[in-house]
C-alpha cells in the first residue's frame, strides 16, 4: 500500500455549480448623472412601460428619489418643480470608487429593483450603507426584500401587484417599542405566523412585524449588511457579521428589493454596492478552515484531482454554494466558510461523495476527508461502468492512446494493478448523498 502524502496549501475558490448566482449587482459607478440614473423613471406617466423594465433602479414615485453623488466630483443636479434636487454634502460618503446613493433626513423616498427572474430558497440582497449617526434617534430607513405575485413592485404612487411577503432591515424605529441603540428587523406583513418572535406587537408596541435587531449596534461608519431567505421556512438576517433569523412564509420568495425611508428621517444615509442572487451573500462572515484530503492507496499529487466541495444546510443535499478547490500536492487546502452549522460535502474526480455532518464553523484544528477512490463516471457508485472504463484504459499512461486520467486511482501516472486493486475494494459501494 502506498503511502499517503498531507501538506498544507492556501487555495483559490472559485464558485461554481447551478444554485449560486449573481442576478443583479450596482456599485453605482457606471452613472454620470442622476438624471441618467434615473432614465427608467417617468413622473408624467405612473403606467408608462417603462416602469416594467427589470434589474435597473426605479424611482418610486418621481423623481428625485435616493439622490446619486459623487464624492471626487460633486454634480450639479437640476431643479424638479416642488421636490429640488439639494446640493450633496461637503462630507458625502461612497464605499466604493467616487459614487453612491445620499438618503437625505428628512425626506420621504424610496428606488426598487423588479428582478428580471423571481428567486426561492437562498434569495439574498446585500448591501452596504453609512449612518451618519443614527443612534438614540428615530431613524427611519432600511432596505426591503419583496415577493408581488405579478413579479412586479410599485409602478406608481401606491400602486402594488399582490404583494404576499416582505422583509426589512435598517434603522425603522418609529415604533415606541424600537430601541433607539439598535438597528430593526421585519418579518412576512402578510401573516401573523411568520412575525419575529420577539415583535413589537408582543411588547405592547405597536408595529407587529418589526422587532429589534439586538446583535449589532447604531453607530457612525459604513455598515455591511444582508437579507438572506436561506431556508424554506426562515430569513436570516445579517449586520456587520451578527445574525439572527425569523420566521419565513415556505411558499414565498424574492422579485424585488427596495430601499425605503419615511420623512421621519432624522439623518443621512448613503448605501453602496448592492448585490441580489442565490447562494451566501457576501455579507456572511466566514472563517478559514483546514482540510485534509486522504485516500486509500493514493500516492501521487494532490493537486490534479479536480475537487468540488459543496456547503450545505444539515440533513439537505441541494448545495448553498459549490466551488471547485485545488488541494496542495500532499491534500491540505484551507477554505473559507460560512459561520455556522453546516454539512460539507467533497467530491473528486475520480472518488465517491463524503459528507461531513453538521461541522461547526469555525473548526478547531483540521477537516480531515478520506475518500474512496474507483468512480470514473463521477456516478457516485463503484459498478461496472467503471470496471469497462478501467480495462479500457489498462496499461496505458499519459500520452498513450486510451489513457484516462480517471482511472488513474493511485496517481502513479499509468493504470495498473494497483489501480484495479483499489477499484476491487470499493466495488459496489456508493458515495454519501
Amino acid at each position: 500500500m502506498r503511502n499517503m502524502l498531507l501538506v498544507v496549501l492556501f487555495v483559490t475558490l472559485v464558485a461554481g455549480g447551478t444554485f449560486a448566482q449573481v442576478v443583479f449587482t450596482d456599485n453605482f459607478e457606471s452613472y454620470t448623472g442622476q438624471q441618467q440614473f434615473e432614465r427608467y423613471d417617468n413622473p408624467a406617466d405612473l403606467f408608462d412601460p417603462i416602469w416594467l423594465t427589470r434589474n435597473v433602479w426605479h424611482g418610486q414615485v418621481a423623481p428625485p428619489n435616493l439622490q446619486l453623488i459623487n464624492v471626487t466630483n460633486p454634480y450639479t443636479h437640476p431643479a424638479y418643480p416642488g421636490d429640488p434636487y439639494l446640493p450633496q454634502p461637503t462630507d458625502a460618503k461612497a464605499r466604493s470608487g467616487s459614487q453612491s446613493l445620499w438618503l437625505k433626513a428628512g425626506s420621504a423616498r424610496a428606488n426598487f429593483v423588479n428582478l428580471s427572474q423571481p428567486l426561492g430558497v437562498g434569495a439574498y440582497v446585500d448591501w452596504w450603507f453609512y449612518d451618519t449617526g443614527s443612534a438614540g434617534a428615530r431613524a427611519n430607513a432600511w432596505v426591503e426584500l419583496l415577493h408581488y405575485t405579478s413579479g412586479l413592485l410599485d409602478v406608481g404612487a401606491g400602486v402594488t401587484t399582490g404583494q404576499v411577503e416582505s422583509f426589512s432591515l435598517g434603522a425603522a424605529s418609529f415604533d415606541p417599542k424600537a430601541n433607539l441603540s439598535l438597528y430593526q428587523i421585519r418579518g412576512d406583513i402578510s401573516d401573523p405566523a411568520y412575525y419575529p418572535s420577539d415583535s413589537f406587537a408582543s411588547q405592547g408596541g405597536g408595529a407587529a412585524t418589526w422587532a429589534n435587531f439586538s446583535g449589532a449596534s447604531r453607530s457612525v461608519g459604513w455598515r455591511h449588511a444582508a437579507i438572506w431567505l436561506w431556508k424554506p421556512n426562515e430569513v436570516l438576517f445579517i449586520v456587520d457579521g451578527a445574525t439572527r433569523t425569523a420566521p419565513r412564509n415556505p411558499a414565498y420568495g424574492a422579485t424585488t428589493v427596495r430601499i425605503r425611508a419615511l420623512s421621519s428621517n432624522v439623518t443621512d444615509f448613503y448605501y453602496d454596492d448592492f448585490t441580489i442572487g442565490t447562494g451566501i451573500p457576501p455579507a456572511m462572515p466566514r472563517s478559514n478552515t483546514a482540510v485534509a484530503l486522504s485516500a486509500e492507496g493514493f500516492a501521487g499529487d494532490f493537486s490534479v484531482v479536480n475537487l468540488q466541495v459543496e456547503i450545505r444546510h444539515p440533513g439537505e443535499t441541494w448545495s448553498l454554494e459549490s466551488m471547485q478547490v485545488v488541494p496542495g500536492t500532499d491534500g491540505r487546502f484551507t477554505i473559507a466558510l460560512p459561520r455556522g452549522s453546516y454539512d460539507l460535502a467533497f467530491k473528486a474526480d475520480r472518488s465517491l461523495r463524503r459528507v461531513l455532518r453538521s461541522v461547526t464553523i469555525p473548526a478547531s484544528g483540521t477537516l480531515n476527508v478520506s475518500l474512496l477512490m474507483g468512480d470514473v463516471d463521477d456516478d457516485n457508485e463503484v459498478t461496472l461502468f467503471d470496471f469497462g472504463a478501467l480495462v479500457a484504459a489498462f496499461g496505458t499512461m499519459p500520452g498513450d492512446s486510451g489513457w484516462n486520467p480517471r482511472c488513474d486511482f493511485d496517481a502513479d501516472e499509468e493504470v495498473t494493478l494497483f489501480d484495479f486493486g483499489i477499484l476491487v475494494r470499493n466495488f459496489g459501494l456508493i458515495g454519501d448523498e
